[in-house]
């Protein structure tokens, strides 16, 4: 089983009629979330270890787990779900998260214990439960122990400065230690750009690699190819072409997924199995990542493909 932990929030989008009236939609989402939906659909057996509130947007949300076949793991405290707020500021989107004393925080070196599998083979986490407060900690230190115990380790960081920046120095140190115990680890050009200011990519990226030698270190970089380091070296794989753009939500997510699952396919969820892989399969598996991500894009909203629509037979 791949376990998934990360916040889980309701993005209250601003939308405007043709009358001109602003009214605003709630859409069920959050990196690991929807990282996790997207494995759920790519046919993985994955659990969910966030608490999800007992409110009305909480029950949406444990309604799209469900769908997509991920067991909830974590529990259903009383408290209200996490909101981002997604306004138009000169026609670029303004994010603004509102998540103290929400459910998705709740957790604990106990609660997480109680919610952890025995029989995990991997857990991924990332975004915004890394970044503050000790409910980031208690993650952390699970990722640890994770580490620890032989379980596969995966790493997202999909940082936001708007909250990086409160706490940017512990932050900062919280990546790396995870990063050095890290098995797999998936960032963008904007993540590396903030981990490591005032660094030119490639010679951030370099340094990154030491940090965790024995990781596959996937890059992406907008529309430019993906960028791998491994423990046998390194290679670039375009990007699938868009055939018809809709959005960008949820493209990133439903890459770092299809990683996870292609790596599951086969049997590669284990640190030995990394340093083993050739660089034609990392690539073919890389490749499906970005036509995952490819299909994300022409379709509105994170809406990961299902698992016959990357691999048909």
């Amino acid at each position: 089983m791949i376990l998934c932990g990360g916040e889980n929030l309701v993005d209250v989008i601003e939308m405007q009629t043709e009358d001109g009236a602003r009214v605003f939609r709630a859409v069920p989402g959050g990196s690991p979330y929807n990282c996790t939906r997207a494995l759920g659909r790519l046919g993985m057996d994955v659990g969910y270890l966030t608490p999800i509130s007992s409110d009305r947007f909480g029950d949406d949300l444990l309604f799209g787990l469900t769908a997509d076949n991920v067991r909830h793991l974590g529990q259903r405290p009383d408290a209200p779900t996490s909101l981002a707020m997604v306004t138009t500021m000169d026609g670029q989107p303004d994010y603004r998260f509102y998540r103290n004393g929400t459910a998705e925080r709740m957790v604990t070196e106990d609660t997480l214990r109680d919610s952890m599998n025995q029989d995990a083979d991997a857990f991924h986490i990332g975004s915004l439960a890394l970044c503050e407060g000790s409910d980031a900690q208690a993650w952390a230190d699970l990722f640890m122990r994770c580490a620890m115990r032989g379980i596969f380790t995966s790493l997202d960081p999909n940082i936001r400065p708007l909250l990086a920046e409160q706490n940017a120095s512990a932050y900062r140190t919280r990546l790396d230690e995870m990063a050095a115990v890290a098995n797999l680890l998936r960032l963008s050009d904007e993540d590396l750009n903030w981990w490591r200011p005032d660094r030119p990519v490639e010679d951030a990226l370099v340094d990154l690699a030491k940090i965790a030698p024995h990781a596959l270190v996937v890059l992406t970089q907008g529309a430019s190819p993906v960028i791998c380091h491994w423990p046998r070296g390194r290679i670039e794989v375009p990007l699938t072409p868009v055939s018809h753009m809709a959005d960008t939500v949820g493209a990133g997510d439903t890459l770092m997924a299809t990683l996870l699952a292609g790596l599951a396919r086969r049997h590669a969820l284990r640190a030995d199995q990394i340093a083993a892989l050739d660089g034609g399969t990392l690539r073919q598996i890389i490749q499906d990542a970005s036509r995952a991500a490819a299909i994300t894009c022409t379709r509105t909203g994170c809406n990961p493909p299902y698992a016959n629509e990357i691999w048909p037979s």
